[in-house]
């Protein structure tokens, strides 16, 4: 059996990576270890030179502290102790370390890490003469005492701990009336359960890998303080949620206390153990929400058509799972030509002439002022997500080939204008610094133009170098009070890329400008108005109006002269109890008005509302720049594969069933009966299967589909709700099948988030909202007649910008315009 020598806060002066207030300054940071070895020569002699000296481990710790390592995070530091500790004596067969850092964070006790080492496993063997194929040449006793040391390490053979204690916070928890009505102190102690590393992890390099606690401790706070539990059990679940699910951590146990729930008590508490199976994405209400859409839906979710298009390149099942690929984040930029064109390109070539590799995700495109060198036109920059076979410098040289092929004329100076631009910003969790090649990328955290598109894609990538999430570097690159304003996020319109499947090489170079715009609630300064072109007959408002091609192009020219920045133009109707009137009709109404429009060389971006693939691309080609499908590309399975391939932006819209179906699908009873709780759900299905037919992220606009599948008051709690839409989370509260109650409390309206599960993340999205003449707006007006509900239309225009909504869709864009213009003024 073996031993103990220990030494117990020990108090070091170390200087650690950056201290709470980013300084590299000297912290102070507290030891306990225990060194297992033999004392029994020790303790049958009393000689001191059998002793193991405690005192010497002391000095070799303080040393090793003081010392110049040049390490940046506690894990490396707790390595390190264990290594002086063990190499005090040889007899020293594995060592417990905990370093614990007590001002780590500004309201918690302390943060720690938690470790045990072997001899073997720090200096790979027992013993300097040791050979494993020996094993059993040795004494009996030294058998059973290495075997002592293997089996004390107990829960920590397999897995290191990192260890917050007393995170200390208010919020409202409990279910007294006073409890509901002020806030109350919680403390929080956390252990995070993480893989213990290998040999060639890299964890006795000098700038090992990080596990942030950090990023952990903001994330929980950020929860807690901004929600309300009635009980200790659901607050301690939703903090191991946060954990697992936002933060990536593997297992975590949870500790919540509250001082002041008993009076002849130090306090209560709950403490739990989760692993992420205990949060699994397959879920009932999954199960649920997907029968509610047709059998086309299931398939086009989870089977990527396989026709001949950049849609090969969705990461399938098989590929994300494979453990030979390597996740590499590659971001891009241009500035030269074409620039969206360049862009689209570079995908393509990502996808189809990088080998062993598949485009996984891309991010929201971003327009950017030039950096280092500023006398040069402005950037076009995103990221995108690659899974590969490839080893980072095969890799690097295929991205410059890729650059060399689209004409990146690497004579020019550093930093100068550029057709493409491809940089390796992360290759799984690798450390890497070559003369070629740094991985992470050497200056990825002073580039706002690369953290931004990189934290689209996985804001909680974790920067193991730095010690700090893609999210905390942006955030600190954006929110100070000196950040310029020189990155925007942008949708395209109209692009350059979408054209006709055969093209004559006579008109390959005829392309027109991009149309980009910001559709962001931050950046965005006026409201895009869509205005609506039926080429129908039977239209709920305006079926018959405009059905010759005359009478539809002088129409569309009135609609751009109100005001109208896109041209909606439809051929069949989606109103509730529409029949389908077929493809060839459909391009028949909708393909010679295009191509009329185009002839007189008005400029402005035309959206073609039809959910066939075969219309849109007809449309396409006719001169189209936008689909805009009400069912979010399930009813043909072929939809989101034309979209990928021809690159072109699309307006995804929620729906259930079909236009005659769908006013008989409006329960929402499997998500407690809330239409938004649903309408997210469901739409982030479709967003998912869209970004895995190849999609490009920047491309897509959603629709929270207003008056389909949905009855009238429905309507107006999407539109009240519609921030919710594109929230990272939604509270309970909001969670309700009938009308809101007033709150009995001040708090009551602030019950925790909702675990929806999103199969995407629907942040950032731009929202299109139409709501034009509908018959809700009728049903409370009194307007039986669809063209006098102008001024319904207003009031519901007016929310729909109150709720960030990027685009709005209307008949009457004169006055639209005007309403718009007030809101704009008052909300952006």
């Amino acid at each position: 059996m073996a031993d103990k020598v220990i030494f117990r806060d020990l108090e070091v002066r170390t200087v650690l990576g950056n201290d709470s207030w980013e300084r590299k300054k000297a912290q102070p940071v507290v030891i306990t270890a225990e060194i297992h070895t033999s004392i029994s020569s020790a303790g049958k002699s009393d000689k001191v030179t059998e002793s193991v000296h405690y005192g010497i481990a002391c000095k070799r710790a303080t040393s090793f502290a003081e010392s110049e390592h040049g390490l940046q995070s506690l894990e490396a530091f707790a390595e390190g102790i264990a290594r002086v500790c063990l190499e005090v004596t040889s007899r020293a067969l594995s060592v417990y370390v905990f370093a614990r850092k007590p001002r780590a964070l500004l309201h918690a006790k302390y943060a720690g890490v938690e470790i045990y080492r072997t001899r073997k496993e720090v200096f790979g063997n027992w013993s300097e003469d040791d050979n494993e194929n020996e094993t059993a040449q040795y004494a009996a006793s030294v058998v059973s005492e290495r075997a002592a040391a293997i089996n004390a390490a107990g829960a920590l053979s397999d897995e290191d701990h990192i260890v917050v204690k007393k995170l200390s916070m208010s919020t409202i928890i409990g279910v007294n009336l006073w409890e509901r009505h002020y806030k109350q102190v919680v403390d929080l102690d956390l252990v995070l359960h993480m893989k213990k590393p290998t040999a060639g992890d890299g964890v006795h390099d000098k700038v090992p890998r990080y596990r942030n606690f950090r990023t952990v401790v903001d994330a929980v706070t950020d929860m807690v303080e901004k929600t309300s539990y009635r009980t200790v059990e659901a607050l301690a679940t939703a903090v191991a949620r946060t954990a697992i699910k936002q933060c990536k951590v593997p297992k975590i146990t949870v500790r919540v206390e509250k001082p002041s729930a008993l009076v002849f008590a130090a306090c209560s508490a709950v403490e739990i153990t989760r692993s992420s199976e205990d949060f699994s994405a397959t879920t009932a209400l999954n199960s649920a929400a997907i029968s509610q859409a047709p059998s086309a839906a299931i398939s086009a979710c989870h089977t990527p058509s396989q026709a001949e298009t950049p849609a090969e390149f969705a990461a399938d099942a098989e590929s994300k799972l494979d453990p030979g690929m390597h996740s590499v984040y590659i971001a891009l930029g241009t500035n030269v030509g074409d620039r969206l064109g360049n862009l689209h390109k570079a995908l393509n070539r990502l996808n189809t002439d990088l080998p062993m590799s598949r485009l996984v995700d891309t991010s929201f495109l971003y327009e950017t002022a030039p950096m280092y060198v500023t006398d040069q036109p402005a950037f076009l920059n995103a990221a995108c997500l690659v899974r590969t076979k490839l080893e980072p410098i095969p890799l690097l040289n295929e991205l410059k080939r890729i650059e060399s092929e689209m004409g990146r004329n690497f004579a020019m100076y550093r930093n100068g204008p550029r057709v493409i631009d491809l940089d390796i910003l992360f290759y799984d969790e690798l450390l890497m610094e070559t003369e070629k090649l740094t991985i992470p990328h050497a200056l990825l955290h002073e580039r706002r133009f690369q953290l931004g598109p990189l934290c689209d894609i996985d804001c909680d990538l974790m920067h193991h170098k730095l010690g700090k999430t893609s999210g905390a570097l942006y955030r600190h690159l954006t929110t100070h009070s000196a950040a310029p304003d020189d990155i925007v996020r942008v949708t395209p319109l109209k692009t350059q890329s979408h054209t006709p499947l055969v093209q004559s090489d006579a008109n390959s170079d005829k392309e027109e400008p991009s149309v980009l715009k910001s559709l962001s609630p931050g950046t965005q300064k006026e409201t895009v108005f869509m205005g609506i072109l039926n080429c129908t007959p039977d239209s709920f408002s305006d079926g018959g109006d405009f059905s010759t091609v005359d009478k539809a192009v002088e129409h569309a020219q009135e609609l751009i002269r109100n005001g109208a920045d896109i041209i909606d133009i439809g051929g069949q109707s989606t109103r509730p109890g529409a029949t389908q009137v077929g493809v060839e009709t459909e391009i028949e109404r909708i393909v010679p008005v295009i191509k009329r429009i185009r002839e007189l060389d008005i400029k402005v971006p035309i959206s073609v509302d039809t959910f066939y693939a075969n219309v849109a691309a007809a449309a396409l080609d006719a001169g189209a720049d936008i689909i805009n499908d009400v069912t979010g590309g399930y009813f043909d399975s072929q939809m989101l594969a034309l979209v990928a391939q021809r690159q072109c932006p699309y307006i995804l819209m929620h729906m259930r069933g079909d236009p005659a179906t769908m006013t008989t699908m409006n329960d929402y009873s499997e998500y407690d009966g809330d239409v938004m709780r649903g309408t997210r759900f469901e739409l982030a299905q479709r967003v998912r299967a869209a970004l895995d037919a190849g999609v490009p992220r920047w491309n897509i606009i959603i629709d929270p589909g207003i008056g389909f599948a949905k009855e009238g008051v429905q309507n107006f709690e999407i539109l009240r709700r519609l921030p919710e839409l594109t929230a990272r989370h939604i509270r309970a509260a909001s969670s309700m099948a009938k009308q809101p109650k007033i709150a009995s409390t001040r708090d009551e309206a602030e019950e925790g988030f909702v675990d929806e599960d999103l199969a995407a993340d629907l942040v950032n999205y731009p929202v299109l909202v139409g709501s034009s003449r509908k018959r809700f707006i009728g049903n409370v007006t009194g307007k039986t007649n669809a063209k006098d509900r102008v001024w319904g239309t207003a009031a519901t225009v007016t929310a729909a910008i109150q709720g960030g909504a990027g685009i709005v869709r209307v008949h009457d864009v004169a006055e639209m315009v005007d309403v718009a213009r007030v809101s704009d003024h008052i909300y952006r």
